[in-house]
Parts: C-alpha cells; structure tokens; sequence
C-alpha cells in the first residue's frame, strides 16, 4: 500500500487548522514530501470536491466543514478505482485449486473492502483532528 491517504488526512489537517496560507509549498514541508507529489495528491482532493483553491489566491481551502467530511471520502478521492486487494490473473486452470480460488476469495475480498469502507465511513476528519489536540496535551498546535 502506498501512503498518499495518510498524506491526503495530514494535508486537510493541515489546511484545515493552520493560520498559514495552505499552499503547495507549506503542505510540502508539513508532510515531508515534494510539493509536485503534494499537487498530485491536491489534484485528487479538489477533484473529489474536497479542497478549492481560488484564482489568483494562494492556497487551498475546505470545500465543507470538516465535520462532514469522512475518511472513507478522503480514501476514494486519492484511490478511486483500486481495489484493496487484488486477484491474481494467472492461476493455474488444471489445478483444482487455481481454477476455483478466484471464486473464493472475490467473494471474501468484497466483504473486506465493504467493512473498510463501513469503518472509515463513520470517522470524520473534526474527529481526527479533536484526537490530534488531544494528543498533544494542548488546545492548539
């Protein structure tokens, strides 16, 4: 698994709380990564209606309140067409095995990817942020 969801959560952290203009180059060095990387994944964000960035205005901001934005929007927004996990599409078809372990385990990886989706459809990103001001002891950070 690669890691642009949890740099997707901590960029609309970011621009969520910060009193810093959010641009490319701020989230960059916030998350640790290059800003071409983090307009990859803004991209994303704004296409999934998450994020805006307004014409001749640096920065980018929350389309909507953060309390109704959820993880499993922000998972979609940044792995919209990829599967959890995946078949593989060479098994063998004389092996008694190989010819029907497709038929299992599709069933099996859907339930998967539906309790994923359940879960990370009933945490918000106000709630992760409240658990982060936790964390630190400290209303503000």
């Amino acid at each position: 698994m690669d890691t642009k969801f949890a740099q997707a959560i901590h960029a609309l952290v970011y621009i969520s709380e910060t009193t810093e203009i959010a641009s490319s180059q701020a989230l960059a060095k916030s998350v640790g990564t290059n800003p071409s990387h983090i307009r990859k994944i803004t991209s994303m964000l704004k296409q999934a209606a998450l994020i805006e960035s307004s014409q001749g205005k640096a920065g980018f901001t929350l389309v909507k309140p953060k309390e109704s934005i959820t993880l499993a929007e922000i998972y979609q927004a940044v792995h919209p067409d990829k599967y959890l996990f995946n078949l593989h599409q060479t098994p063998h078809p004389q092996c008694p095995i190989g010819k029907r372990i497709s038929l299992v385990l599709k069933p099996t990886f859907d339930q998967f990817k539906q309790d994923l989706a359940n879960s990370l459809g009933t945490k918000t990103l106000s709630q992760l942020i409240d658990d982060l001001y936790y964390s630190t002891n400290n209303s503000t950070l």
